[in-house]
């Protein structure tokens, strides 16, 4: 079934695979998940993480630490954050390290931008940009 839309939450629900078109031009195709990949590898879009957390002001000042973290957001209930790095792998360990210390309790983590929606506007905010 083809589906053409320009509700992206809608069709990521919907669909396996995607084709993305910006100007009249194929800008992405696949699955989502391995379009993110791909931005990430390529073109070092910074990932972002969300993470649910009983101390949130100290994990975002141990990820200040990191070279590869750019920016931390604390969540307004006070129970988390939301930050971008360039290497995912890094943080997710170092917040691995730091429960195993017992630094502190972990509810979630997850990618906070691995929909369609996000995909789509980093490949179009990329293309918009004056060179």
């Amino acid at each position: 079934m083809l589906v053409s839309s320009h509700i992206l939450h809608e069709v990521d629900l919907l669909s396996d695979r995607v084709i993305l078109i910006s100007n009249g031009y194929i800008v992405a195709e696949g699955e989502v998940p391995g379009m993110r990949a791909e931005l990430e590898e390529v073109r070092e879009q910074p990932l972002q993480v969300f993470v649910r957390c009983d101390r949130p002001q100290w994990l975002a000042s141990r990820a200040f630490e990191l070279d590869h973290v750019t920016e931390v957001q604390l969540h307004d209930d006070g129970g988390g954050l939301h930050l971008r790095t360039r290497d995912a792998d890094r943080f997710l360990r170092l917040v691995a390290e730091l429960v195993a210390e017992g630094g502190v309790e972990v509810e979630a983590v997850g990618p906070a931008d691995s929909d369609l929606q996000a995909v789509y506007r980093y490949l179009v905010h990329e293309e918009e940009e004056p060179s």
